[in-house]
């Protein structure tokens, strides 16, 4: 795909491109204006309040004295995903008590506290304006949604009515969302904050399945109807990410998912880097509190800017900033030993920030050309048989020959078969074949090993590739010597996860001119 060949700059010499192609880019009227989104966990007792002296290292760089020497993020989402007795509001805990009206009531007062919250925010950008002589400066803001399931549980009624909501019942979850939504809003109004701009609020749940897509699409326009916008930050595998447009989010910001565990190695940020720009997203940042006591989690953070720096989404995407509830203003608590990892987010912000370890990144591959005439496409015709079809259509036998490689998660926009086993691919009639693509499952540094076979009938089969003791990753461009064909088996040999099973993105058989 145009623009997934991106050299690194800083490796190679040459500049970093402005706006690299693909990422949500910073600053659109669309998105409300944002460039670098901090996010803020608020609500339950354990958390440290967010007050006008804790926010002011967010809201601007200081020097050494605390001083604010200019602006950092210009918006803030307030997040909470549950309450103090543990009841979660993004997801539904199965057996575990559910949220009901008073924790929703409690979790739109919550954002509004006497001396924290917007109150606080409010508070300090008032004070930091003052002292950078910028006294009507305004930075966004946005609060999260608690997501209703779609299952009967005990909500009960909303003020001033008789009828208990049934959550199972797709209009009582609107009906919850829109009176959580106006009871916001309107403390929101009521509050009359000079330099705070409500920009819309934010889907909490990290994954969309096709099934919790409707209540999604209808709080998009429901808040579009409001003059508000609709945000999303998912995780790096979660289900709805590549459809997050149709699902009239305004902007969203994909969580590499690296920085906790090193899940996929480094290589996992540049997987990021690919995947934000085939879905035209924006970049989540990721460190917490363990970047100050863990070497390992130290460098993680390192990692993650010089990323950011070298794969053009410092300068070219929105960026979200999850930094765990306090970490980044604990940085200087301690300076002579993190002030310089505080002044480096400061760079990162601001489009300065040069790389820490350049060494430790590698240029982007680009995937290749895609077959211009592919035969294995189920809209020509194409059939799959062997697959695992357990009737989800996420996960369907003809995901793989659907056409769409950009599109998928680890449970959704793939094909699955178990191995040792096989799938094959019956073409709509038989032709010269001399080479296949695939793409196989590639959001984490797991490799395949397979072979493909041809036939004519189904019965007689010969070898095209032999990739038993491989270490495939990704997308894989295997030519052999030409022979016509119907059928292509695809065996799976070996998942090095110890999974025994083969997953598939996509399958193609490059036909005329391509099959060469």
């Amino acid at each position: 795909m145009t623009g997934l060949l991106l050299v690194v700059g800083a490796l190679l010499g040459v500049a970093e491109p402005a706006t690299p192609p693909g990422y949500l880019a910073p600053g659109l009227e669309s998105t409300g204006g944002m460039r670098h989104l901090c996010l803020l966990y608020h609500g339950q007792a354990q958390r440290g309040p967010w007050t006008r002296e804790t926010l002011r290292p967010y809201v601007a760089c200081v020097d050494t004295t605390g001083k604010p020497t200019d602006w950092l993020f210009d918006s803030f989402l307030f997040i909470e995903y549950a309450t103090d007795s543990g009841k979660q509001l993004h997801y539904y805990a199965k057996d575990k008590p559910q949220p009901d009206i008073a924790d929703w009531q409690w979790l739109a007062d919550a954002w509004f506290r006497p001396e924290s919250g917007a109150n606080g925010l409010d508070a300090c950008v008032a004070e930091v304006g003052q002292t950078l002589g910028q006294p009507d400066h305004k930075v966004g803001v946005m609060i999260t949604l608690p997501c209703p399931p779609n299952v009967k549980t005990e909500f009960g009624a909303l003020p001033g009515a008789d009828r208990a909501l049934d959550f199972a019942v797709e209009e009582d979850r609107q009906a919850a969302l829109r009176w959580y939504m106006d009871a916001v809003r309107k403390r929101f109004e009521d509050g009359h904050y000079a330099h705070l701009n409500l920009l819309g609020f934010y889907w909490t749940g990290e994954s969309v399945s096709e099934k919790e897509s409707t209540i999604v699409r209808w709080t998009s326009e429901y808040l579009h109807g409001q003059g508000l916008k609709h945000y999303w930050i998912p995780y790096f595998t979660g289900q709805g990410a590549g459809d997050w447009r149709a699902l009239g989010i305004d902007a969203m910001m994909l969580q590499p998912n690296y920085f906790f565990e090193g899940n996929g190695g480094i290589g996992r940020l540049g997987r990021a880097a690919q995947r934000a720009q085939r879905f035209g997203c924006g970049v989540e940042m990721e460190f917490d509190g363990r970047a100050l006591s863990s070497d390992a989690h130290a460098q993680r953070f390192w990692d993650y800017l010089d990323a950011g720096a070298a794969y053009g989404w410092m300068r070219g995407a929105l960026v979200g900033w999850y930094e765990g509830g306090g970490a980044l203003g604990a940085l200087l608590k301690q300076p002579e030993k993190h002030r310089p990892m505080y002044d480096a987010v400061c760079q990162f912000v601001k489009g300065t920030y040069t790389l820490h370890q350049p060494d430790r990144l590698s240029a982007l591959a680009s995937p290749p050309v895609r077959c211009g005439d592919n035969l294995a496409l189920a809209s020509k015709g194409a059939k799959v048989t062997g697959a695992i079809d357990d009737g989800k259509p996420e996960l369907s036998p003809e995901r793989m020959i659907d056409g769409d490689a950009d599109n998928y998660s680890g449970s959704s926009g793939l094909t699955w078969f178990g191995i040792p086993g096989s799938v094959v691919v019956e073409l709509p009639q038989t032709a010269t074949v001399a080479r296949t693509q695939m793409l196989l499952f590639d959001l984490d540094d797991r490799y395949y090993s397979y072979r493909i076979d041809t036939s004519i009938d189904g019965k007689n089969w010969e070898r095209a590739v032999d990739k038993s003791t491989a270490e495939a990753r990704g997308w894989q461009v295997d030519v052999f010597s030409p022979r016509p064909a119907k059928y292509i088996r695809l065996t799976g040999v070996h998942n090095s996860t110890g999974q025994n099973l083969m997953q598939v993105i996509e399958f193609e058989v490059c036909g005329g001119a391509d099959s060469q």
